[in-house]
C-alpha cells in the first residue's frame, strides 16, 4: 500500500485563523547537553490539519472526546470543486454529482491548499448552507476540506458568522480543515484515516491525515 499524506507540516510561524494563537515550535532540550532532544511545541487546537468538533462553536455540543473513533476513519467520497475564484461558493451541483453512501466521509477539493501560507489562502472557496444540508440528508456526518474554514473568511474578521458550522455542528457533525493533496487521491484509495490528538473534552485536535492507496490499482 502506498501512504498519502494529506496533512501540512507544523512550523514555527505557520499560518493560522486570524485571531488563532500562534505556533511556535523550538528546541527546549538539547542531547549535547541534557542527555535528550526534546521540543517545547505551543499552539492552538485548531492549528494545521486538524478536526472540529461540535463543542468548537456551541457549549452544549458534543467534545473531541465524546466522538466514536469510528467517525474518524473509513471509506471516502470526493466532490470536485476545483478550477473556483476568491470566495466563491461552490455550485451546488458539484455536491449533487458526487455519490455518496450513508457514513462515509466527504472530500471536498478545491486545491486551496496551493495557496497554503499566503494571504490568498485566507480567500478560499466555500460550501453553502444548501449544499450541506443537502450532504447531511445523505447521511453525511464528517466533511474534510483543502481550505481553512468551513465558513467564508470574510476580509474583515469583524464580519466572520459560522452559519455553516452552527449546521454542521448541530447534527453532530465533524468537520476536519486545512488538508492538503486532496488532488493524489484516486478512485483506487480505499481508506482514509483522520485520527486527532487524544486531548481530551475538547473543541477539536492536530490530525496527521492519510489515506491509504492500492499500488496495484495505478
Amino acid at each position: 500500500m502506498e501512504i498519502i499524506d494529506l496533512s501540512h507540516q507544523l512550523h514555527t510561524g505557520m499560518q493560522v485563523y486570524p485571531g488563532d494563537p500562534p505556533v511556535v515550535i523550538e528546541p527546549i532540550l538539547h542531547a549535547e547537553t541534557d542527555w535528550v532532544n526534546v521540543l517545547s511545541v505551543h499552539m492552538g487546537s485548531q492549528s494545521g490539519t486538524h478536526i472540529d468538533s461540535p463543542f468548537h462553536v456551541l457549549n452544549e455540543l458534543a467534545t473531541l472526546d465524546q466522538i466514536p473513533l469510528q467517525r474518524f476513519i473509513g471509506c471516502w467520497s470526493l466532490v470536485d470543486a476545483t478550477g473556483l475564484s476568491p470566495r466563491e461558493a461552490i455550485p451546488h451541483e458539484r455536491f449533487t454529482k458526487a455519490a455518496y453512501e450513508d457514513g462515509s466521509i466527504v472530500l471536498v477539493r478545491t486545491d486551496w491548499s496551493r495557496h497554503f501560507g499566503t494571504a490568498e489562502y485566507l480567500a478560499h472557496p466555500y460550501p453553502t448552507l444548501e449544499s450541506l444540508q443537502y450532504l447531511l440528508d445523505q447521511g453525511v456526518r464528517t466533511i474534510v476540506l483543502d481550505f481553512l474554514s468551513l465558513d467564508m473568511t470574510p476580509e474583515n474578521p469583524a464580519d466572520a458568522k459560522l452559519e455553516n458550522h452552527y449546521l454542521w455542528s448541530k447534527a453532530n457533525g465533524i468537520i476536519g480543515e486545512n488538508f492538503t493533496n486532496l488532488g493524489k487521491l484516486t478512485g483506487a484509495t480505499p481508506f482514509i484515516s483522520l485520527l486527532p490528538l487524544n486531548m481530551g473534552a475538547s473543541d477539536g485536535g492536530p490530525v496527521r491525515a492519510v489515506a491509504l492507496s492500492s499500488l496495484s490499482s495505478r
